[in-house]
């Protein structure tokens, strides 16, 4: 994600997450916390159509969000960022990968299973509409089977990625039309 991809990225953001969109400066600030942050953006058509970002703090990588369009879920963008994600939490030394998912959003949970993740914790009424957040790890030192075999689904559809984390457009895989 690069600086110009915020507007396009926060308008998303209110779209995708009405109740709890982070505020346009937010995304200004986690960008320029290039130490501990990395962010992506997925395009097809020319438009972002998903984004995602880690913070990491040895030994711990958070997942502080991910989205796609609903109108590209299925398409493999999901599992490209969420790669991403695991393999820049690996490249700066994380040992563990958090996240909160909505309790009523199965779609992502089954997308963090697939990766390995558990359900370690539950925040009640975390979100503002008072749904409660489930918190998943993955342990980094155990996912490396299960990460393989997921990328090597993918591969006939990988998700190319730029210099600056862009994604294209993907096909979806075997995994994400389950």
């Amino acid at each position: 994600m690069l600086p110009t991809d915020i507007p396009a990225v926060h308008e998303l953001e209110v779209r995708l997450f009405p109740v709890d969109a982070w505020p346009l400066q937010m995304f200004r600030d986690e960008l320029m916390q290039v130490e501990t942050r990395r962010y992506f953006v997925a395009e097809a058509s020319g438009g972002i159509v998903g984004y995602a970002g880690l913070m990491c703090v040895e030994p711990i990588a958070d997942v502080q969000t991910i989205a796609v369009v609903p109108e590209y879920e299925g398409r493999g963008i999901g599992t490209a960022l969420l790669t991403d994600l695991i393999a820049e939490g690996r490249r700066r030394g994380a040992a563990d990968i958090l996240l909160e998912v909505r309790a009523d959003n199965p779609r992502a949970q089954q997308l963090y299973i697939r990766f390995g993740f558990e359900q370690i914790h539950v925040r009640k009424r975390y979100y503002r509409d008072g749904v409660d957040a489930l918190i998943m790890r993955l342990q980094l030192e155990d996912v490396l089977a299960v990460h393989q075999d997921i990328v090597h689904e993918a591969e006939p559809q990988t998700v190319q990625t730029d210099e600056a984390g862009r994604a294209g457009e993907t096909a979806p895989t075997e995994a994400d039309q389950k």
